[in-house]
């Protein structure tokens, strides 16, 4: 508040110094023409200081100035300011009338009253009416008191000064109307630009705001590569690199230990031209070293040329150190599986080349649970790859049809536990370029799944169905079915959906991420649709990488 009260106070204190200045420096232009006309009189207009009405008025003049410095305008009615114009056309009334042998032209001196009115606040034509009535004064007044009809044309002569004062009046006033709007123009334009200023003020507020809220590191560069913009969290990412301007510091590759070379930079990279996105790099040392996700995009101008470049960095460290744990305890996992699983396979062997041979039934039983505990053994095996995002395959010509008859037999107990039908429709032979390990694990988790997830029964039908370029392996079942959402995240290692934990059914989510990671293998794609307590479809699409020779075709129909 007391700055805001001397703020008005000073304002005020220079309004009224600048009324006083207006009024003075309106009145010296006359005052000192006036002056030097009585100063060079003696030399150049001999008598002229002796004329009475001279005298007045330089005598008046001189009055009229030291009233314009010496009274306080400002405490007095605006209007008032007038009176020093008025009494300056009697002035140079009287100082014309006093030269009139000598210096007849002095009545052009009442342009100087003419400029005050016209800038005055006055109404245009009060100002107008008081310079014709002004400048008629000042050729009218050796006239007054006396008239000579003979004298008529030199009394129209009186006339030519309040005409030209007239039209001197009507040129400033355009002048100054034109000026006046211009400056109303040019204050309404800077009163849009405090406006914008003010707004741009107000948004950059806002998005400094926004900025050092997001965690995530944002830096722009110019085309040289210096830094024009950093936010908050970007500042605490390049003192961890111990380098102040976000051009690298300590940053360290995926190994957490070579030095990243410069032309492999964020910054470098994207100056270059190059746009990407989930590059890992690592700054800092020793236990405070975090891994950071960095993005970046170059800014271009509209000839295309590279002006800059943005730069993205997410700290990912804990999703890293996660994805380093889950894949230590895959392996751990399968190193612990697959002793026992070469144990059990060993001992398979054993019972099927015994000198006292089995069974027919038990033979079977035996073969069946030696090629489970195979495929088990390379589930474990695969534990390892898929942890990678990597699952190897050798294709080979391979009849698909009799796998899926393979897969249908092993899961027919299981099946039969759950009160479940299955079904078969596809055309036989049916070769393709598959591996068929692989392919048989695709089948076994499909159909698993199918049987497992329908808990009241019902049916579950397998379908094969070849096209010119691809075939198409349906598995579908009438059990509890998933949400859209559900369908979508279904094939994410370790998900499970809600419903499926909440009926406390057996499995760990791996299933299906191991199904679409051997499809994708394949060249081929998965996807899932479902509706809750209608079922769910899943449909495998693989390419046809090559064809032999076809058997006559008959259909497998339909198994129990």
């Amino acid at each position: 508040m007391p700055r805001d009260a001397g703020a008005v106070r000073w304002r005020a204190v220079a309004s009224k110094a600048s009324i006083s200045r207006s009024v003075v420096l309106c009145q010296i232009p006359l005052t000192v023409i006036v002056v030097v006309i009585a100063v060079s009189a003696p030399l150049l207009r001999p008598g002229l200081t002796s004329d009475p009405a001279f005298d007045l008025g330089l005598s008046m003049i001189l009055v009229l100035l030291a009233l314009s410095v010496i009274v306080p305008w400002h405490e007095l009615p605006r209007g008032s300011l007038l009176i020093v114009p008025i009494l300056d056309f009697v002035a140079i009334a009287l100082v014309r009338t006093g030269a009139l042998e000598v210096q007849p032209a002095l009545g052009v001196l009442a342009v100087f009253p003419v400029l005050w009115l016209m800038r005055s606040s006055l109404p245009p034509w009060v100002s107008l009416a008081l310079t014709v009535l002004g400048s008629l004064l000042v050729t009218s007044w050796p006239l007054l008191g006396s008239f000579d009809p003979a004298q008529l044309r030199s009394y129209l002569g009186v006339l030519l000064l309040p005409i030209v004062m007239l039209c001197i009046a009507v040129t400033i006033r355009v002048m100054i109307s034109g000026a006046q709007a211009r400056e109303i123009e040019i204050e309404r334009k800077d009163r849009e630009l405090n406006d914008l200023l003010r707004a741009a003020i107000d948004r950059e507020r806002v998005l400094t705001a926004i900025l050092n809220t997001v965690d995530v590191g944002l830096t722009a560069v110019d085309a040289h590569g210096n830094t024009t913009l950093t936010n908050r969290q970007q500042e605490l990412f390049n003192r961890l690199s111990g380098h102040d301007d976000g051009q690298g510091g300590s940053m360290v590759g995926a190994d957490r230990v070579t030095p990243l070379a410069v032309d492999r930079q964020p910054v470098y990279r994207a100056l270059t031209g190059e746009t990407f996105a989930d590059e890992l790099v690592w700054v800092g040392d020793g236990d405070a070293q975090r891994a950071l996700s960095t993005a970046a995009r170059p800014i271009k101008n509209a000839d295309g040329s590279i002006a800059g470049a943005l730069i993205a960095c997410s700290d990912v460290t804990e999703l890293v150190e996660a994805v380093t744990a889950k894949d230590a305890f895959i392996s751990n996992i399968s190193h612990e599986f697959h002793a026992p699983l070469t144990s059990v396979l060993g001992y398979l062997e054993l019972v099927m080349e015994d000198e006292h041979p089995l069974p027919g039934h038990l033979r079977g039983y035996v073969d069946v649970a030696g090629r489970n505990a195979e495929r088990v053994l390379h589930l474990v095996a695969d534990l390892l790859s898929t942890a990678g995002d990597r699952v190897r395959v050798h294709p080979r010509p391979v009849d698909l049809a009799a796998l899926i008859e393979m897969s249908v037999r092993s899961n027919r107990f299981r099946a039969q536990k759950n009160g479940v039908k299955l079904k078969t429709n596809a055309q036989t032979p049916l070769w393709t370029l598959i591996d068929p390990l692989r392919i048989s694990q695709v089948l076994d988790n499909l159909l698993s799944n199918a049987i497992k997830y329908s808990p009241d029964g019902g049916v579950v039908t397998i379908r094969a169905e070849e096209s010119e370029s691809t075939i198409d392996l349906h598995v579908e079942d009438r059990g509890m079915g998933m949400t859209e959402q559900e369908a979508r995240q279904v094939f994410s290692r370790f998900y499970r959906t809600p419903a499926a934990r909440s009926a406390d059914i057996d499995g760990a989510g791996l299933g299906l991420a191991i199904t679409k990671s051997i499809v994708e293998s394949h060249g081929g794609s998965i996807h899932c649709v479902s509706a809750p307590g209608k079922g769910s479809r899943f449909t495998v699409t693989l390419p046809v990488n090559g064809e032999v020779s076809r058997m006559p075709q008959d259909s497998i129909g339909e198994s129990v």
